[in-house]
């Protein structure tokens, strides 16, 4: 019983951060999405990305959390379904936290999900935002310190 819970919880986190990442990319130019081959869409590889999802989602559903596998790169490569799991939840997250940081350097943009975007409070934010800058510039130095990140990630470097 515990282990229908624990799956379908773990599946429920997976498919939510899933949804969260792609959310990312919403309202991006085809610049800030398209790292990838000249000859790859954007369409193509959420499309790839979504073919994947609906494989795992198949075998998450169809197998139970201690079904055996096996991972021959990890560490440890005799797994169970459930390892499996927390570990693509895991690095989903990470992903996602990355995509929010990169997203919010693009054009300030923050949250965890669309659905709690209409919440945030644009001017609050750019002053929270500025507030934290001015700390960060503060403790480097000042403004004209080198080796400062400016707001767009770029080093200044000494001359």
């Amino acid at each position: 019983m515990i282990d229908d819970f624990a799956k379908d919880h773990l599946h429920g986190q997976l498919k939510a951060i899933r949804e969260a990442l792609i959310w990312k990319l919403d309202g991006l130019s085809e610049y800030d999405v398209r790292w990838v081959t000249p000859h790859e869409t954007r369409e193509q590889v959420l499309g790839f990305y979504r073919r994947a999802w609906r494989h795992a989602d198949a075998t998450i559903e169809e197998l139970p959390l201690d079904a055996p596998g096996r991972v021959p790169w990890w560490s440890r490569p005799d797994v169970k379904l459930f390892n499996v799991i927390v570990h693509l939840l895991q690095e989903t997250n990470r992903h996602a936290g990355h995509a929010d940081i990169l997203r919010e350097q693009i054009d300030g943009r923050t949250g965890v999900l669309a659905a709690y975007e209409k919440e945030i409070d644009p001017a609050a934010r750019a002053q929270y935002r500025a507030m934290i800058e001015q700390a960060a510039q503060k403790a480097a130095g000042g403004a004209g310190n080198p080796g400062r990140s400016t707001s767009h990630g770029v080093v200044e470097t000494a001359p």
